[in-house]
């Protein structure tokens, strides 16, 4: 049976929503990421280290004028987390969009995270 809790994944998505409005938030990763994590997302290349997955996240989210995820976070056993999120956007011009997916996180024995994948992806743009 699975159970659903608060975890370093919810401190994690809340860091980067926030981070749209205060860049410097970025400087907190640390606090959710091992400082030899690794991130994939999709088809991306991935980034490994806590100074590149900062500036990956300091690129992503860039051209972001707002941003707000809704999820759901699942521990699936010990050290390991699914997440199943909604993502809707806005740029600095003005262009919205919308994604959702599913992310698998693996987590170490201090609660930090080592792993995050995003599995599939689901997107529309306007």
């Amino acid at each position: 049976m699975t159970r659903t809790t608060e975890t370093v994944v919810d401190r994690y998505i809340t860091l980067v929503d926030r981070a749209v409005h205060e860049p410097a938030a970025l400087q907190d990763l640390g606090s959710v990421f091992a400082p030899e994590a690794g991130v994939q997302f999709g088809e991306l290349p991935p980034v490994t280290g806590l100074a590149d997955i900062t500036e990956f996240y300091r690129r992503f989210y860039s051209d972001m004028a707002d941003s707000k995820h809704v999820w759901t976070t699942t521990v699936l056993d010990e050290g390991t987390i699914e997440v199943r999120f909604i993502a809707a956007w806005r740029t600095t011009d003005g262009r919205l969009g919308s994604q959702g997916g599913v992310e698998r996180v693996t987590v170490d024995a201090d609660g930090l995270i080592t792993e995050l994948r995003v599995l599939s992806l689901e997107g529309h743009g306007a």
